[in-house]
């Protein structure tokens, strides 16, 4: 391959928008014109119940299909790097790095605490044409009415129901079924956060340690000049000082800390009881 996938990895609501704007505003960074490409990823796989494709799911076709899609943004493009986030990879990386294990890998953590709040807002975001059709021009031809009929119904769902909810939004882990039926939408974003969380930290041990670069959402927001500094020299290119103060220009910290102010203590209760775990594994709490 001509260029270098550079695939970044985390939840979704922990900054990792906010991340690929960035990156590809550097030259010779490019990406493709939608949010994510998830039809790509799930390529041969439309039908499997969740986000968490085993690596038994992956043969060779697929595995040539979703490169293929890459080395043709790459073609119109001459792209060196080709910038990729979907947040579903994070419950799937050792699919992912089957399909690139020559890519650089961006792994970016955020207190899921703040996620949540973030998250919730998502499940009930009013249906905006434009993003949608823009999604749908890279859905693969042969799925095009599966998803179109997808999302559909998915908004038809929300209209329907009593609190306006989406179905399902985001990264599809095991059980959100059992949980969209029976839990609160709190605990749903919860959830979704932590298997993310966890699917990534269980995972992450099969990319070399040098193709990662390890990001936290609350360092990178208080410290993004130096924070770039890090990801330029890991990249290893050139970027000078007066290029990264205009890249993070309008990077801002405001959020941290943000579920303080959204919950009551009850549900600030129920959040730590289901985040613990993992919040403890990633440093957010110390014992």
């Amino acid at each position: 391959m001509n260029f270098t996938p550079v695939i970044i990895i985390g939840a979704g609501r922990s900054g990792t928008n906010m991340l690929r704007d960035i990156i590809t505003s550097i030259d010779g960074f490019e990406t493709w014109g939608c949010d994510e490409i998830n039809p790509v990823w799930r390529y041969g796989n439309k039908d499997f119940p969740t986000d968490e494709l085993p690596l038994e799911k992956l043969n060779p076709s697929i595995k040539t299909y979703i490169r293929g899609r890459f080395t043709s943004l790459h073609n119109k493009t001459n792209a060196k790097y080709i910038v990729e986030k979907t947040c579903a990879n994070s419950l799937r990386l050792k699919y992912v790095f089957n399909v690139f294990p020559e890519a650089k890998y961006i792994l970016i953590n955020r207190d899921g605490r703040d996620v949540v709040p973030s998250a919730m807002k998502r499940w009930g975001a009013k249906f905006e044409l434009k993003y949608t059709l823009k999604k749908l021009r890279y859905v693969p031809l042969r799925d095009l009415f599966y998803y179109v009929a997808k999302f559909g119904l998915n908004r038809l769902k929300k209209n329907g129901s009593k609190e306006k909810n989406l179905s399902f939004w985001g990264p599809l882990y095991t059980g959100y079924t059992k949980d969209v039926s029976k839990n609160s939408l709190l605990e749903i974003c919860a959830n979704q956060w932590k298997h993310c969380a966890e699917n990534t930290i269980r995972d992450r041990n099969v990319i070399p340690s040098e193709n990662i670069f390890d990001i936290r959402y609350e360092v990178f927001v208080k410290n993004p000049v130096e924070e770039m500094k890090r990801f330029a020299t890991f990249m290893n290119i050139d970027l000078s000082e007066v290029e990264i103060k205009k890249l993070v220009l309008k990077v801002s910290e405001k959020s941290i800390g943000s579920h303080k102010n959204k919950f009551n203590s009850e549900e600030l209760k129920k959040l730590n009881e289901i985040l613990y775990t993992t919040l403890l594994k990633l440093d957010y709490i110390n014992e």
